[in-house]
C-alpha cells in the first residue's frame, strides 16, 4: 500500500514511500505470534525534460501582499484553494518570426508561482498566457536547461517592453482585459463585459476579472483604466 501527494512545485524528481505489509510467523497458524511487520522503501521516479519556474501575477486577481484570488474556487471549477488559474508557458525561437517552439499548460497558484516542463532546451523567449489577461515575454531570450527560475514580478524590466503594471510598490503584473485576445485591451473588450453584466454572468467566465465568481460593475473599473492607458501586448 502506498500513497503519494503531489508537489506544489513540478520540478526536480518524484519521491515517494512505499510500505509493505508481511506477516511475521504463520498470522495464527502456529509457530509465529502474527504481528505484521512494515518494511518501507522509496521510490525515486524522475521527471524527465526542461523545468521552467516562474513567478507571475495577474492584475485582476491580485489581492496583496503577494498573494492573489483563488479564482477557480471562487467559480466552482477546482477545490483546490491555493490554485489562482492555469497559464499557457510557451517557449518562442529567438529569431523573426518569433515561432511557438512548444508550449505547455501550468497552474498558477495565489503566490504567483508556476512551473512548465519542456522537452526542448536552448535559449528562447518565453511568453505567458492567460484568457483574459495581455501576453507577456520575457525581456530577453532565456536559456532553458535543467531546472531554471524566472521572476516577472520584481519590476517592468523582466517583461519586454516593460508591459507589466505595478499592483503594488515593488509588484508587478499582467495586464487584464484582454478578454477576446486580439493583445489589445480596448472597447471590444468592454463589450463583452458589459454584456455578461446584462446577462448576470456568474461561474466560469473570462469577464469575472477580479475573480470573485460573478461578472458585474466590480469588473468594470479596472478595464476602463486599462483601455483609457492603450495598453497592448509588447513584444519582438
Amino acid at each position: 500500500v502506498f500513497t503519494w501527494t503531489a508537489p506544489h512545485q513540478g520540478a526536480g524528481d518524484i519521491q515517494f514511500d512505499v510500505a509493505a505489509n508481511a506477516t511475521k510467523g504463520d498470522g495464527g497458524n502456529g509457530g509465529g505470534d502474527g504481528s505484521d511487520q512494515w518494511n518501507q522503501t522509496s521510490i525515486i521516479l524522475p521527471q524527465h525534460g526542461n523545468h521552467l519556474a516562474l513567478k507571475c501575477f495577474i492584475q485582476g486577481y491580485y489581492l496583496g501582499e503577494g498573494t492573489m484570488i483563488p479564482a477557480l474556487y471562487n467559480q466552482g471549477v477546482s477545490m483546490d484553494a491555493n490554485l489562482t488559474y492555469s497559464v499557457q508557458v510557451q517557449l518562442r525561437d529567438p529569431l523573426f518570426p518569433y515561432n511557438v517552439i512548444e508550449s505547455q499548460t501550468a497552474p498558477l497558484y495565489m503566490d504567483g508561482s508556476t512551473t512548465a516542463t519542456f522537452q526542448n532546451s536552448g535559449s528562447y523567449y518565453v511568453s505567458v498566457q492567460h484568457r483574459n489577461a495581455i501576453a507577456k515575454w520575457s525581456a530577453m531570450p532565456l536559456l532553458i536547461t535543467g531546472s531554471q527560475f524566472y521572476d516577472f514580478s520584481t519590476g517592468p524590466s523582466a517583461a519586454y517592453g516593460s508591459n507589466e503594471i505595478e499592483t503594488e510598490p515593488g509588484i508587478w503584473a499582467m495586464f487584464s482585459g484582454d478578454l477576446n485576445q486580439d493583445e489589445n485591451i480596448d472597447l471590444l473588450d468592454l463589450s463583452v463585459v458589459e454584456a455578461d453584466i446584462n446577462n448576470f454572468s456568474f461561474g466560469y467566465s473570462a469577464s469575472d476579472l477580479n475573480g470573485d465568481g460573478n461578472v458585474d460593475l466590480l469588473d468594470s473599473p479596472m478595464l476602463e483604466s486599462n483601455i483609457a492607458s492603450f495598453v497592448f501586448s509588447n513584444h519582438p
